[in-house]
């Protein structure tokens, strides 16, 4: 979330309203409170997406990479991590929906962990965890990411509280 409310009415009232497959997704998302991105994070990662068309993408959250997904180009693949196991169910039942097991890989357990077992480079990187935890991600999630590549770190400021 940006701090300052006019700033995100602003860039919201700039967002059209998507009617899609993840719709009902989101709205169930939102409706029971699993944490998902905003919708300017969301835009965000859209605009990224369609900018820098990674064909690799890591993240951790099953929402995200379903969007995400929908606007890479297409052979892209995305690796996401989740460790919560309510989570875990619905993410690979919304997969699974979407017809996106052959783009989407699900890794159970804690995310750092799994971060360093992986191998490879990841064009975009998206981040969005327990905040607490980002700085023992660094090191993997610096190896792992491209030359090129792009890193998104979600809420850092955690809506002005760290600021």
């Amino acid at each position: 979330m940006i701090v300052d409310l006019n700033i995100t009415e602003y860039i919201r009232s700039l967002m059209k309203e998507e009617k899609n497959d993840l719709s009902h997704i989101e709205s169930e998302a939102r409706v029971n409170h699993v944490p998902i991105v905003k919708p300017e994070t969301k835009e965000l990662l859209r605009t990224l997406v369609l900018l820098k068309k990674p064909m690799k993408i890591l993240e951790a959250v099953g929402f995200s990479s379903l969007y995400m997904n929908s606007y890479q180009p297409e052979g892209g693949t995305i690796i996401t991590i989740e460790r919560n196991e309510k989570r875990i169910k619905k993410a690979k039942e919304n997969i699974k929906n979407q017809g996106k097991e052959e783009q989407i890989t699900l890794l159970e357990g804690d995310a750092i962990e799994i971060l360093k077992g992986l191998d490879g480079s990841f064009d975009l990187i998206f981040v969005d965890a327990a905040k607490g935890q980002y700085i023992h991600f660094l090191d993997d999630v610096l190896r792992l990411l491209a030359p090129e590549g792009v890193l998104v770190s979600d809420n850092v400021l955690q809506d002005g509280d760290v600021a």
